[in-house]
């Protein structure tokens, strides 16, 4: 009995399997950015105040006020741009009923385009107009509640106003 001699399998090297796996990889990452799959990161207020003017998908993570803030760019939405604004974390020794009413909580925004060159990522409340959810539910409660208190303690003053128009 002759026994075979079993060859080595060679791997051939072929340019059309790499050119093809390379278009489709260069095509998803394209359709990725495209859809918001991935945005691009920015990691200051200039790089991502120039992709708000433009609506151009992008994602940044602001402190401020000791308070994490999370900006998300969707893209466009018609004439507007689509905006998601999420209150990540509150600053240490935040009492723990605010704790409980803004961290967590997000809203999403559309801003009419013509409006984009006004926005800035610093000043939220220029914005609030063109807002719904629970991260601006809860900023409304909160002026509520801070113009209660301040009615409440200036109730004296008032009542005196009050009392000297009707005389």
């Amino acid at each position: 009995m002759v026994e075979k001699k079993e060859e080595p399998k060679t791997f051939k090297f072929s340019w059309k399997l790499i050119l093809i796996a390379l278009s489709l990889f260069i095509i998803i990452t394209f359709f990725a950015f495209y859809f918001g799959v991935i945005k691009k990161t920015c990691e200051d207020d200039i790089c991502f105040n120039d992709a708000l003017k433009d609506c151009s998908m992008a994602k940044y993570l602001k402190v401020q006020n000791f308070n994490y803030y999370k900006y998300s760019i969707d893209g466009n939405k018609g004439d507007n741009c689509k905006l998601k604004i999420e209150l990540v974390k509150m600053a240490l020794g935040t009492p723990q009923e605010k704790i409980d009413l803004f961290e967590g909580k997000s809203m999403m925004c559309e801003v009419p385009k013509d409006e984009l060159m006004k926005v800035q990522s610093d000043k939220i409340e220029s914005i609030l107009t063109y807002c719904t959810g629970p991260l601006k539910e809860a900023m409304y409660e909160q002026i509520i509640e801070k113009l209660y208190t301040l009615i409440v303690s200036n109730m004296g003053e008032i009542l005196y106003e009050i009392e000297d128009v009707l005389t």
